[in-house]
């Protein structure tokens, strides 16, 4: 049952907070938690591979692992040579420095907390983390630093990295229609097929408009899936509908091919109380973290996407 709090005690609790302002440094196990727990509550983002990092640079693994490397025991006769069943190479990251300042209404951290029977921090920390979560799912997908926008060009996102170096790439006038999309899965190296569980990623519009095509077939393929309304299945693949993502952009990866990279440590401070905050009636709160967004295995990945103009 949850634990209804009393109005009094949210303020009380409130006022703690406030009284001198709140300034932490998440270090290791709580900052990894911090951000498992923010982007658990994104749709996508939170199923994707997460690799937290020890220094501002450095590489990751590729994705997969050698086939055949077992041997023939020879008894006594067998040599210790080992086998390394990482596949060859890594891929380099580099973390960018990025900041959430956000001012949160006392009226939501309220109802927040007694709906949640939490504390007052719990409730603010959690608001902070659906916020983010949010920001990070959208530049993970739409990032481009060439982009005027100032949020957009923090850091590239796995659209702008996919189009730059996947094995397979699609483009148009329009999107593919779903035997198009079938037929380019079969284009991706049988090894890489087997390191992941493929996904064709795009937006819910882009998803809606195969929809249309299935509903206007005169008679289904066996080529596409719809469960109550909603494509959830592409020539045997799923579909992962991403909040945020750019219209007319399709991906096909594992979610192991995308990965996340964050630094080791999270700030947070939540500013004492002044008369700005009085007027708001609302608390201000600051977050500082490094992030990097990573396609482990370009030959894993097909892109499919529509050009603005037709080619040639």
């Amino acid at each position: 049952m949850t634990n209804v709090l009393s109005n009094e005690t949210l303020i009380k609790q409130m006022n703690a907070i406030l009284k001198a302002g709140n300034n932490v440094t998440l270090r290791d196990d709580n900052a990894r938690a911090f951000f498992l727990d923010a982007v658990a509550s994104a749709g996508t983002i939170g199923k994707l591979f997460v690799h937290f990092a020890k220094s501002g640079t450095g590489s990751l693994d590729k994705l997969g692992v050698k086939k055949r490397t077992l041997k023939k025991h020879l008894g006594i006769n067998t040599e210790d040579t080992g086998t390394d069943i990482k596949e060859e190479g890594t891929v380099p990251f580099s973390l960018v420095p990025v900041y959430l300042d956000t001012w949160i209404e006392n009226s939501n951290t309220f109802y927040t907390a007694r709906t949640r029977g939490q504390d007052v921090r719990q409730a603010l920390l959690s608001l902070m983390q659906a916020q983010y979560a949010a920001d990070l799912q959208d530049l993970a997908f739409n990032g481009d630093e060439s982009s005027t926008d100032a949020f957009v060009k923090l850091n590239d996102g796995y659209i702008k990295m996919a189009k730059a170096s996947a094995e397979v790439k699609v483009e148009g006038t329009k999107l593919p229609t779903i035997q198009e999309l079938t037929a380019a899965t079969t284009r991706i190296e049988p090894k890489y097929l087997r390191q992941g569980t493929f996904k064709f990623f795009m937006s819910q519009a882009t998803a809606t408009n195969y929809v249309v095509e299935l509903q206007n077939r005169n008679t289904a393929l066996g080529d596409a899936v719809l469960v109550d309304g909603a494509l959830r299945n592409i020539g045997g693949f799923g579909v992962e509908a991403v909040e945020s993502m750019e219209n007319n952009v399709i991906l096909f990866t594992p979610y192991e091919n995308l990965a996340v990279v964050s630094g080791l440590s999270v700030t947070l401070t939540t500013a004492a109380q002044d008369s700005r905050a009085v007027a708001k009636q609302a608390t201000y709160h600051f977050m500082l973290d490094d992030v990097d967004f990573i396609i482990r295995e370009p030959k894993a990945l097909a892109y499919f996407g529509v050009n603005a103009t037709p080619e040639g």
